[in-house]
C-alpha cells in the first residue's frame, strides 16, 4: 500500500511568503516606471512558491519507490528505495528548522522535509527491510 507524507510549512517558508507578498503590494502600490513589472514578476514567484509548499508531498510506492512531488510545475522525482544508502535528520543552517537528508546512489543528496519526519525514516527502512528479503 502506498504511503504519502506531506510537506511541513517551516517558519521561514511563511517569512518569505508574506515578504515576497510585501513588496509585491509595495510594487503595485508606489507605480512608477518599472514598479509594476516589477510587481507583476514577484505577483508570479510567490504563487510559484505558496503552489510549490502547498503541493509538495513525499508517496512512498507499493513498487518501493519514493517519489517527490515539488508542485503542478516540476516533474516528479522517483528513487529506488533499494538505492537508497543512508536517511538521516539534519538542522538547517541557522537551526530554525530541520530536514531529512537522503543519500542515495553514489554520493547523490536530496533533502526533504516531511511533517512526520520519524515515522518518514521509519517507513522508509521498514520498506527496505521488505525488499532486501
Amino acid at each position: 500500500m502506498s504511503r504519502t507524507f506531506q510537506h511541513r510549512v517551516t517558519p521561514s517558508a511563511v517569512a518569505s511568503i508574506l515578504m515576497l507578498a510585501f513588496l509585491t503590494l509595495y510594487f503595485f502600490w508606489h507605480r512608477g516606471e518599472f514598479h509594476v513589472i516589477i510587481a507583476v514578476i514577484l505577483l508570479v514567484i510567490t504563487t510559484l512558491v505558496i503552489e510549490r509548499i502547498i503541493h509538495t508531498s513525499y508517496t512512498l510506492t507499493d513498487d518501493g519507490v519514493l517519489e517527490i512531488n515539488q508542485g503542478r510545475f516540476s516533474s516528479v522525482r522517483r528513487l529506488p528505495l533499494s538505492d537508497i544508502v543512508s536517511v538521516e535528520v539534519k538542522k538547517s543552517l541557522l537551526g530554525i528548522s530541520n530536514y531529512v537528508l537522503i543519500m542515495y546512489g553514489a554520493n547523490h543528496f536530496v533533502s526533504v522535509q516531511p511533517d512526520n519526519e520519524e515515522a518518514f525514516i521509519r517507513e522508509i527502512k521498514k520498506r527496505q527491510d521488505d525488499i532486501s528479503k
